[in-house]
């Protein structure tokens, strides 16, 4: 797979007619020419600033990776990620001494203003589009957000999250999306991954395995053979930014098959909260953004007043995190209350 660069587009225009009118009917030597108005500024190929233009407010002056959400209703929130820079990835957030409101509204106009289209993304395939209709809030980071219309291919239709680019800087990537399967051997081994995970960081036990188990992914990171898996197991948490209780846990992996070993863990991150705080992650999904390698994963992490989000990817053999980005924390809530650990045995203590 390879990285399409942004690309100039060059029409070819034998004709030059002045439009009087929004649209108008000219005979021009027996020819009938239809003028029309230009379409609005961010529909079709994206135009990046150069670099150095808006270097002032620090805005993004290459191609963004972001994420999609697909709201019930049809509707989309787009949050940009990260800006990629060779093969790194470059953390995007308002620069101390910039004016909010100058800064978002740059970053609107340059980045995602509206009527811009992204190119969504699902385990690797190209699924469909996002069109940008309205304006969102800013992130903690003082990033702007947007919402909008998603659509995708069928075999995608229930799928929620997406990785997107802006249309004429997405990556190139070749076939179609066919959802993996969470099938018998994958529900057999997660939670057996999970438990060993568990003692080998001298956690206790939940009281139940699929009481914990918060999320569970197949993936095809290799093209054939058995897919691979993503799980999230938590004690004491839930998936989203909020108080979680101070001896709960997480546990996070991602593993492959083998034929003799079955599933074994080829990344993890266990956090347990007494020692390091809350951090529950979770898989956004994978892509090869950067053409170069396997690919990468983007993992969105919450934590109790904010999210953020990593990036993992091959390198010399063995999968780890190459890029984690800013930690912005929402105000705090007026009361603050914790999570009892109902999924850990009979002990409050260790």
């Amino acid at each position: 797979m390879r990285v399409v660069a942004a690309r100039a587009v060059r029409v070819a225009a034998p004709l030059i007619v002045t439009a009087l009118a929004a649209c108008d009917n000219v005979d021009w030597g027996g020819a009938t020419v239809q003028v029309v108005t230009p379409p609005p500024p961010g529909a079709g190929e994206a135009n990046v600033p150069e670099p150095g233009t808006v270097a002032g407010l620090g805005l993004p002056t290459g191609r963004v990776l972001f994420h999609v959400v697909r709201n019930p209703d049809g509707t989309a929130n787009i949050t940009p990620v990260a800006e990629i820079s060779g093969d790194s990835l470059r953390t995007i957030r308002k620069p101390a001494g910039v004016a909010p409101e100058a800064y978002e509204q740059r970053f609107r106009q340059a980045v995602m203003d509206v009527n811009a289209e992204f190119v969504l993304f699902r385990r690797g395939a190209e699924v469909g589009s996002m069109i940008v209709k309205a304006a969102a809030p800013v992130t903690a980071c003082g990033v702007p957000t947007s919402t909008g219309q998603a659509s995708t291919v069928a075999a995608a239709a229930a799928e929620r999250e997406f990785l997107a680019f802006r249309r004429g800087l997405a990556p190139e990537v070749r076939g179609e999306f066919s959802p993996p399967q969470v099938e018998g051997t994958i529900q057999r081994y997660a939670s057996l991954i999970a438990e060993r995970l568990v003692l080998q960081n001298g956690l206790q036990r939940p009281r139940s395995w699929p009481g914990a188990q918060r999320d569970l992914q197949a993936l095809n990171l290799v093209m054939g053979g058995q897919s691979e898996m993503s799980a999230t197991y938590l004690v004491g948490d839930n998936l989203g930014v909020g108080p979680a209780d101070p001896e709960g846990y997480s546990v996070f992996y991602v593993a492959s098959y083998e034929q003799r070993a079955g599933y074994t863990p080829i990344y993890t991150e266990v956090r347990d909260y007494d020692k390091t705080g809350k951090g529950a992650p979770k898989l956004v999904d994978h892509l090869n953004w950067n053409g170069t390698g396997e690919g990468e994963m983007l993992i969105q992490v919450f934590g109790t007043r904010e999210s953020w989000y990593q990036a993992v990817s091959r390198d010399k053999g063995s999968w780890r995190k190459v890029w984690e980005g800013a930690r912005c924390r929402e105000p705090a809530a007026p009361t603050p209350r914790s999570i009892g650990a109902a999924e850990r045995t009979g002990q409050t203590t260790r």
